[in-house]
């Protein structure tokens, strides 16, 4: 089975001022479109069909660990 390699990802947020985490997963590409940086340690390997249609980023607040039907905990 293929798998994708996927990060959480640091980029600046214009409105507060400040680094946050951003609220997606990426691969290393999507980080750098973005112009975010990979936080350490966070690497998941999902199924490329876990990404956005034609992007290199996963929906938001996509959680790894709930891989099928409806999420019921917050992780």
């Amino acid at each position: 089975m293929e798998t994708v390699r996927v990060y959480k990802v640091r980029m600046y947020d214009i409105q507060n001022d400040e680094l946050r985490v951003y609220r997606r997963m990426a691969t290393e590409q999507g980080a750098a479109m973005r112009a975010g940086t990979i936080v350490e340690g966070s690497m998941v390997e999902i199924s490329p069909s876990q990404l956005e249609p034609g992007m290199q980023w996963t929906a938001r607040d996509f959680s790894p660990r709930v891989t099928v039907g409806f999420q019921r905990q917050v992780i």
